[in-house]
């Protein structure tokens, strides 16, 4: 099943208003982003070249609304500026690849569980990176209720996000992690060389600004208040920590097992904990959130989230689709990555492949 596609009214005028740069270290932030990265030598994988992987999971992965379509099927819009197809054209080892790209938007484990039984070839990745679980929560349907919904509509956000929560609690959750864990580590050689890397989710959202407590995202939509954003992304932080939770006690089942004795072969990645050289914790999408000091629009180009109906830095051609079935893609888009933001996931993945594929020949 896909997550419900998110509808709402005109959005409301912002009005800029001058206020002073951001901070010189988001800057320097955003350069080291935009930097070139160098490749390695893949002294890891264990047959020659190519290094074969797939991309796997749900929209986080696929990208909706970031440039041109890439591939013919609307419905799961995979964008060619998603961190996946970034990663692919900015490899960060010098062997050639083979990449497979099967993200789809919507996607919950259990309909990647039955990509992953159909689609995957036994023994052919070397390693695969996914987005996975929001859409077991709900995610789509809590936005649409606690951000985008007309204010004269049924409905209450703080329910949805208690039906989320339970949801996230709930040994489902637990279990259809590990069920599509198994099935990826199943169709890889059994064999520490063979890796899954499992990104998490974003905080949409600075919570602590004042300029944002009267903006909405249209016409008679909810007010951005503290306590509104405040409880959106103590819900992201939830399920990134549900997230670590369920592959931390997934990795520990692995004791014992002669590929897993030297390494993990499960890589989870928190982008909204992730750790400087001086030791210090940050967030990936940090000064580049919704509400950030310094702006007063929220479809400002320093965001790297869509707004509602905003664009991208890769502008998408919005070609008509006879008897399509997707919802437009510039819905869908809304509280997704834009380009930029794919492009400092994509950072992270290249480092963190490069650590936890060192050279051992």
């Amino acid at each position: 099943m896909r997550a419900e596609h998110l509808s709402f009214y005109r959005p409301i005028r912002q009005d800029v208003v001058a206020l002073p740069p951001p901070p010189a270290s988001l800057l320097e932030q955003v350069d080291a982003y935009n930097s070139p990265f160098s490749p390695v030598e893949d002294l890891f994988t264990p047959h020659d070249p190519p290094i074969n992987w797939y991309a796997l999971g749900d929209s986080y992965t696929a990208g909706p609304g970031t440039g041109e379509d890439y591939d013919d099927d609307k419905a799961c819009a995979r964008n060619v500026g998603s961190y996946a197809v970034q990663l692919e054209n900015e490899f960060p080892f010098k062997s050639a690849d083979n990449f497979n790209f099967i993200a789809c938007t919507g996607y919950t484990c259990a309909d990647s569980l039955i990509e992953a039984r159909d689609v995957i070839e036994p023994e052919w990745a070397d390693f695969m990176v996914m987005t996975l679980g929001g859409n077991d929560i709900g995610f789509s349907a809590i936005a649409a209720e606690c951000l985008v919904k007309a204010e004269f509509l049924p409905g209450d956000c703080d329910e949805t996000l208690a039906k989320a929560k339970g949801l996230l609690a709930a040994t489902e959750f637990e279990t259809n992690i590990y069920a599509i864990y198994d099935e990826i580590f199943a169709k890889m050689k059994d064999d520490r060389h063979y890796q899954l890397y499992h990104i998490f989710y974003h905080r949409f959202f600075n919570d602590v600004t004042e300029w944002c407590n009267h903006k909405t995202f249209a016409i008679r939509h909810p007010k951005l208040t503290r306590t509104l954003r405040g409880k959106m992304n103590n819900l992201s932080d939830a399920l990134n920590k549900r997230l670590e939770e369920v592959a931390a006690n997934y990795i520990r089942m692995q004791r014992g097992k002669a590929s897993w004795s030297q390494a993990s072969r499960l890589v989870a990645i928190n982008p909204d904990k992730l750790t400087d050289e001086d030791g210090n914790t940050y967030g990936l999408f940090d000064g580049h959130r919704f509400c950030e000091p310094g702006v007063t629009n929220l479809k400002d180009p320093s965001v790297w989230f869509f707004s509602t109906l905003s664009h991208d830095s890769l502008q998408k051609r919005q070609a008509s689709t006879p008897n399509r079935v997707a919802a437009p893609e510039v819905l869908t888009q809304t509280f997704h990555p834009k380009t930029a933001g794919f492009k400092a996931i994509k950072r992270v993945l290249q480092e963190n492949l490069q650590k936890n594929r060192p050279a051992e020949r």
